[in-house]
Parts: structure tokens; C-alpha cells; sequence
């Protein structure tokens, strides 16, 4: 996790994330599948930096 941000915060911008990717998957104007796939990027990515060594698995899992 980022020295500079708290728990807290960082499962808040997850959430945030969350949210956002599920709002654009039940939009009536559906956005591109390649904005789709960087919110679900973007909320790896917060991930990987709550829990960098659920990222290495995840990583070993799927390659």
C-alpha cells in the first residue's frame, strides 16, 4: 500500500472504482469495451497496491 495513504482511504477509492466500473456496465449508452477495461485496470491497479502479493499470485495464476 502507498506509505502516504491510509487503509481507509485506499478502500474508499476502491469502492469508488468499484461503483464506477458497475455504473458504466448497467449504462443505457454502454461505453467502449476499451474504457470498461481500463476502470477494471485502474481498480487492479488499487488492488495490487492494497495487497502486492495477492498481485504476484494473481499474476502466476493467469499466465
Amino acid at each position: 500500500m502507498c506509505s502516504n495513504e491510509s487503509a481507509a482511504e485506499l478502500g474508499a477509492r476502491l469502492g469508488t472504482a468499484i461503483d464506477q466500473i458497475a455504473a458504466a456496465a448497467v449504462a443505457a449508452d454502454q461505453p467502449a469495451d476499451s474504457e470498461v477495461a481500463a476502470r477494471l485496470a485502474a481498480a487492479w491497479a488499487l488492488i495490487a497496491d492494497a495487497d502486492p502479493e495477492l498481485a504476484d499470485r494473481a499474476a502466476r495464476y493467469s499466465g
